[in-house]
């Protein structure tokens, strides 16, 4: 039997892929994709208190700016905040490894330099974390 908290994750899931389908039908999918990572899309999500985090990537700034109006609206209309940013690959840094091994992902659109940018990222989560067990 589920938990109330296990309903509310399925029922966010479902508005996930409410918004997925949304977006797949105004945008080529082979151009962007869509990180839905955090406490969201989980049983830990508490209403009132919790944001949606969601990392875009594309290789157009104007495509992001259409898409991250979309993801906005999206959830305004539900009252829920969004922290909602841009995947840039000229600036690699540990903060990217969450969105970009996310379970949560709208689309396939994930490059070879998207992987080479996410290994940079890793390997720099890996020297902090190296850094601080000295």
């Amino acid at each position: 039997m589920s938990t109330v908290n296990e309903i509310a994750a399925i029922s966010r899931i479902k508005e996930l892929i409410t918004l997925q389908t949304q977006l797949s039908s105004a945008f080529p999918e082979n151009e962007y994709n869509v990180f839905v990572f955090g406490s969201y899309p989980t049983v830990h999500f508490s209403q009132g208190e919790s944001d949606v985090d969601i990392a875009v990537y594309c290789d157009s700034i104007s495509l992001y700016k259409k898409i991250s109006f979309e993801i906005e609206r999206f959830f305004e209309e539900k009252n829920i905040p969004v922290d909602l940013f841009y995947i840039d690959l000229n600036l690699p840094a540990p903060f990217y490894v969450a969105p970009l091994t996310a379970q949560i992902q709208f689309t396939d659109y994930y490059p070879d330099k998207l992987k080479s940018f996410a290994g940079k990222c890793s390997d720099m989560l890996y020297q902090v974390k190296r850094s601080m067990a000295v």
